[in-house]
């Protein structure tokens, strides 16, 4: 769906000898939902957890209780027939990024850097490509953005089903399984 996250998220391409964590009181993930092929929607998640180790590893983690779409029950709707919350806890991104794509990046300088991902959503995993913009903005602290969308279809993750009762239950049309993802998240070593 349109989780993605995180993908997301992952795009924390960070560098350096040491271990990076992901700080969440000042990173976030937002996803658009579009239904009806008219009414888009901007939407949540605002757990997010994750560190980017010296071997280069990538994981990022992405709570799917802490969804926020702003109607309650379209919440308790998505957590249980989409996202399947108490099977599935988490969306999870991992990837391969390596220090030296940004060791030499100077505070208050950006780069850009392509990171792929394996996403897992519902237990079914698979790759997306993400395209980063990494600022150091201290000598511990690095910023990610994704430079475009992240496109999460969620046919690709199984969650067909889920959209098709979605849809049933708010008596629409259509809910459109391609969902843009973006993100911005901060990590401090």
């Amino acid at each position: 769906m349109k989780t993605m996250l995180c993908s997301l998220l992952l795009a924390t391409s960070l560098g350096a000898s040491a271990n990076w964590q992901l700080d969440n009181s000042t990173s976030r993930l937002d996803f658009v939902s579009l239904k009806n092929d008219v009414a888009a929607e901007v939407h949540q998640f605002s757990q997010l957890s994750g560190s980017w180790q010296a071997d280069g590893s990538l994981q990022i983690e992405i709570a799917v209780s802490s969804l926020q779409t702003h109607i309650p029950i379209r919440d308790d709707r998505m957590w249980q027939y989409l996202l399947k919350l108490d099977d599935y806890p988490l969306i999870t991104a991992t990837g391969t990024v390596s220090p030296d794509a940004i060791a030499d990046l100077a505070i208050g300088s950006s780069k850009t850097v392509r990171v792929p991902l394996q996403l897992t959503i519902v237990g079914q995993t698979q790759r997306v490509q993400s395209e980063v913009l990494v600022t150091r903005l201290a000598e511990n602290s690095l910023q990610v953005n994704t430079q475009a969308p992240i496109m999460v279809n969620g046919d690709q993750f199984g969650l067909t089903e889920g959209l098709n009762r979605l849809r049933d239950l708010a008596g629409l049309q259509n809910i459109n399984p391609m969902v843009p993802v973006t993100f911005t998240v901060r990590f401090e070593k």
